[in-house]
């Protein structure tokens, strides 16, 4: 056989949001019985491992409060014993581009912070950073006379009709 069939290795987002119908203080054990049935579904195999790393991951917010879905690796070995691990992070290479050379050899501006050097009493030297302040613009506000106007909820009377007297007949 070949070696991608002895391991197999996939990244799955696991979608953990059943656990909330459990009760509360059984939500992050029945996440991680959710993990273990989502491997055994997909990777086709009961023997399950699930890493420290992960575990704690599931359990960082207590038992009340577990994560709403969390990206795991499962790989299964020739065995057919599955370990469940978080992914590594990808680390991406990072090529400068021409602008970043060119900001890397371009002269300071003059908006940059200037740096003063000062002693101290016990005749260290400290470099003090001085920015200038940032001002932001001032917003006046209009007001007409000498009170701002302000608008209250107003309560909708009703006309009173004048209502027509029943007669009063005695008809007997």
């Amino acid at each position: 056989m070949s070696e991608s069939s002895k391991e197999l290795e996939r990244v799955y987002t696991v979608p953990l949001s059943r656990a909330w119908i459990a009760a509360r203080h059984r939500r992050t054990v029945r996440a991680v019985n959710i993990l273990k049935e989502f491997a055994q579904r997909h990777m086709k195999t009961s023997d399950i491992k699930i890493e420290t790393e992960l575990n704690e991951e599931l359990w960082k917010r207590g038992i009340t409060n577990p994560p709403r879905r969390i990206t795991v690796n499962m790989l299964k070995d020739e065995d057919g014993l599955v370990t469940i691990s978080l992914p590594k992070p990808e680390t991406p290479k990072e090529i400068p581009t021409e602008a970043e050379e060119v900001l890397a050899e371009a002269p300071i501006s003059p908006e940059a912070p200037r740096e003063e050097k000062q002693t101290s009493p016990e005749g260290k030297d400290a470099t003090i950073s001085k920015e200038k302040p940032k001002v932001s613009p001032r917003v006046e506000k209009k007001s007409v006379g000498k009170t701002i106007k302000k608008r209250s909820m107003t309560t909708v009377t009703k006309k009173k009709t004048a209502k027509k007297p029943k007669s009063r007949s005695n008809s007997n």
